[in-house]
């Protein structure tokens, strides 16, 4: 049985939620699960936390992101890049791009003032248009690469299960149109 695309992308979310980022504490927060063990953690301390964890703990105001955020600028750079890349080749992006980028747009729009509200959409447009762009690459590359697999045409999950999923969409499609051919008598 295959699982609908949507599973699949739940589970890369879930991997995505578990990876570990660094934060500082800025207040004391007591034990909590750092590096596979319980320690305490005070204020001022910089620990790895599980993303989930530690987007719970930002929203309360309790830590703050030291690394791995997405500012508009590096979006712009990805956007120019896949723009510039020649014959239908995937530019390189950082494999958690999708995830880093919503978060941006989430933190952007959650701050709610205009200037952030504007720098949020115009982030949201650049996204869209790079995400269309990477969106009609794999499809060429399904259509063309042959027996390549996904991890040589990205490096992005969310990008490989696409990729498998239209791939095995074109397989089904071809041979239920090549079979037609088997409903007139030679």
């Amino acid at each position: 049985m295959v699982l609908p695309l949507e599973s699949y992308l739940g589970l890369v979310k879930a991997r995505r939620l578990m990876s570990s980022v660094r934060v500082l504490a800025l207040r004391d927060l007591g034990k909590l699960p750092v590096d596979r063990e319980w320690i305490e953690v005070r204020r001022g301390d910089e620990v790895s936390l599980p993303l989930w964890l530690a987007l719970e703990l930002s929203r309360k105001g309790c830590v703050e992101f030291r690394e791995g955020g997405l500012r508009d600028t590096e979006l712009h750079r990805y956007h120019l890049l896949e723009r510039g890349s020649k014959g239908g080749k995937l530019a390189e992006v950082r494999e958690d791009l999708y995830l880093v980028a919503g978060l941006a747009l989430s933190k952007l729009y959650g701050e709610g003032s205009g200037e952030s509200l504007v720098r949020a959409d115009r982030m949201r447009s650049v996204l869209a248009n790079l995400l269309d762009m990477r969106v009609g690459k794999l499809v060429n590359a399904v259509v063309s690469v042959g027996d390549k697999q996904p991890s040589e045409i990205t490096s992005v999950l969310e990008e490989v299960l696409l990729f498998k999923f239209l791939k095995r969409a074109l397989e089904v499609w071809r041979s239920s149109v090549l079979g037609y051919a088997e409903l007139w008598p030679r």
